[in-house]
C-alpha cells in the first residue's frame, strides 16, 4: 500500500482577528471558507481553500503569547517578521496585486520581471504575513522549483541558488 504524505499549512494572527483574516484571504485572493472551528463557542480558526491548497487560519493562543517560553508558534509582530512566505502563482500578476491592495494588503516588491524572466511582487497582508506574487508562465526547462529561493535584499525578487 503507498502512502503519500500531506501538507497543512495554518497561517497565525493575533487571538480575536481569524474571522477579519479568513475575510481578507476571500476577498484578496479569492480564497474560500470552508470551515470554521469554535473552542468553548469563540472562533478559533477558519479552514480555507486557495486555488487547490487547503490552509487554516487560526489565532494564536493568548496563553502562549503570555509564556514565550512555552513556545510558540505566535503571530508576526510586524509586518514580515515572519519565518515563511507564502507563495501565489496566479493568472494575472496586476488584476492580483490591485485587488490584493484594495483589499487592504500593502507594497512590500512592486510587479518586476525577475531573473528567470518571470513576472512577480510582494505584498504584506493586513496580519504581517508576506506574499510572493508570481504571474504562471510555461515551465522553465531545467529548472526545479527547489532550486528557487527567494533573495529580499535583491531588488530582482527571485534568484536561482547555486
Amino acid at each position: 500500500m503507498e502512502h503519500s504524505i500531506g501538507v497543512g499549512l495554518t497561517i497565525l494572527v493575533q487571538h480575536g482577528r481569524e474571522q477579519e483574516a479568513a475575510d481578507f484571504y476571500s476577498e484578496a485572493f479569492e480564497a474560500r471558507q470552508l470551515k470554521a472551528y469554535r473552542v468553548d463557542g469563540e472562533l478559533a480558526g477558519v479552514e480555507m481553500l486557495i486555488g487547490g491548497t487547503r490552509l487554516s487560519v487560526a489565532g494564536a493562543n493568548p496563553r502562549r503569547e503570555e509564556e514565550p517560553a512555552y513556545g510558540g508558534p505566535f503571530f508576526p509582530r510586524a509586518a514580515g517578521a515572519v519565518s515563511m512566505i507564502i507563495q501565489l502563482t496566479v493568472p494575472d500578476i496586476e488584476a492580483c496585486f490591485a485587488h490584493a491592495i484594495v483589499a487592504g494588503a500593502t507594497l512590500r516588491d512592486r510587479v518586476q520581471t525577475d531573473v528567470e524572466g518571470r513576472r512577480v511582487a510582494s505584498l504584506f497582508d493586513p496580519f504581517g504575513h508576506i506574499w510572493v506574487l508570481i504571474e504562471r508562465q510555461a515551465e522553465i526547462a531545467g529548472v526545479g522549483s527547489d532550486r528557487l529561493v527567494l533573495q529580499a535584499d535583491r531588488p530582482s525578487g527571485l534568484d536561482l541558488q547555486a
